[in-house]
C-alpha cells in the first residue's frame, strides 16, 4: 500500500487578499512560513516520508523545503503539480475578473469543468494533468509514504480522482475547503488497484 500525503502550500499575501495567483511565483508570507513549520513538526512525529514532490512555484517549494528539513527523503519538483493556469486573470481579484470578462465568468458558473480562463486552463485540463501525476507515481512507488506539496485546485482534482468522482463536483465555486498547509491523505492498494481517501483538509497541526 502506498500512502500519499497531499499538502497545500502555506499562506501568501495574495491568499490573504483574495488575489488569483495561478502561475505567478508568489512567496510565502510570515504566516505561511509558520504554518509550514508547524506542519513539518507534526509530520515528523507521525510519518517517515520516502520522497517529497513539489510544484516548482515558490509558495509550494518553500513549504516542501520546510517539510523536507525534518525528513530524510529526497525532494523533487514536478511541473504537473503547479496550480491551475488562470492566464490573463493572474494578479486580479474575482471582482476584477467579473468586471473584465463577465461572459467568461458566467460560462464558469454554468460549466465550471470545461470553461477555460482567458489564456489559461480549464478545470478539466487541471484534472487531466494531476490525475496523470498520481497514476505515474503509483507506478513508480509500490509502498511507503510520499508527500505531494501543491495547490488548492490540484488537491481538489486529486481527491476527485481518488474518489472516482467527476471533477465537476469540486470545480468552480466548490464547497470543498482546502486550507493553507492542510493535509489530505489518500492511499493506493496495488493488490486491488484501488484508491482510498482517508483524510481531507486536516489542519490540526495549526492549533495553538
Amino acid at each position: 500500500m502506498l500512502k500519499i500525503l497531499v499538502v497545500r502550500h502555506g499562506e501568501t499575501d495574495h491568499n490573504k487578499n483574495n488575489i488569483l495567483q495561478g502561475h505567478l511565483d508568489i512567496p510565502l508570507n510570515e504566516t505561511g512560513i509558520r504554518q509550514a513549520e508547524q506542519l513539518s513538526t507534526w509530520l515528523e512525529k507521525r510519518f517517515v516520508i520516502d520522497h517529497i514532490y513539489s510544484s516548482p512555484l515558490a509558495r509550494a517549494l518553500r513549504t516542501a523545503e520546510i517539510v523536507a528539513a525534518k525528513q530524510n527523503g529526497p525532494l523533487t519538483t514536478l511541473e504537473g503539480l503547479m496550480e491551475i493556469d488562470v492566464g490573463e486573470w493572474q494578479g486580479l481579484t474575482n471582482e476584477q475578473c467579473k468586471s473584465l470578462d463577465p461572459d467568461v465568468c458566467q460560462q464558469l458558473r454554468e460549466d465550471g469543468l470545461y470553461t477555460r480562463r482567458p489564456g489559461g486552463e480549464s478545470y478539466w485540463d487541471l484534472y487531466q494533468r494531476t490525475s496523470a501525476i498520481l497514476e505515474a507515481l503509483v507506478r513508480d512507488h509500490f509502498g511507503g509514504t510520499i508527500c505531494l506539496v501543491t495547490h488548492g485546485g490540484c488537491v481538489r482534482t486529486m481527491i476527485a480522482h481518488a474518489m472516482g468522482a467527476s471533477p465537476a463536483v469540486f470545480a468552480f465555486n466548490s464547497g470543498l475547503m482546502v486550507g493553507n498547509t492542510s493535509l489530505s491523505l489518500i492511499e493506493y492498494l496495488h493488490s486491488s488497484e484501488r484508491w482510498q481517501v482517508k483524510t481531507v483538509n486536516a489542519t490540526c497541526h495549526l492549533a495553538p
